[in-house]
């Protein structure tokens, strides 16, 4: 498991709590959208920057990346492009922001 470390934002400077966040992906030229729900990362109190720590990016590119290459190889689509959802379950937060490395909310 990913642990988020105290940090401040590189945008405004401003203070970075632990969150789980969604992101929608879409890709130009392919109708395809997925969206991922529950990922960990650090968002600026202020400005709402978001931090995703590389593994866990890497991670989720590896889920999403196949499904929107197996969408644009397909010459003929019998259906319309679906709505795609990966929803990794609800972590409490000491599992991905321990009181050593994060301060209390």
């Amino acid at each position: 498991m990913i642990s988020l470390k105290k940090r401040s934002c590189p945008e405004c400077h401003g203070e970075m709590q632990p969150r789980l966040i969604n992101l929608l992906y879409k890709r130009e030229n392919c109708e395809l959208e997925a969206e991922v729900i529950g990922i960990p990362a650090n968002v600026c109190t202020t400005c709402y920057y978001r931090i995703i720590p590389g593994t866990i990016a890497k991670y989720i590119d590896s889920l999403v990346d196949p499904i929107f290459a197996a969408e644009t190889a397909q010459r003929e689509n019998p259906l319309p492009a679906p709505h795609i959802g990966i929803q990794f379950p609800a972590l409490e937060r000491d599992l991905y922001c321990p009181e050593s490395t994060c301060s209390a909310e």
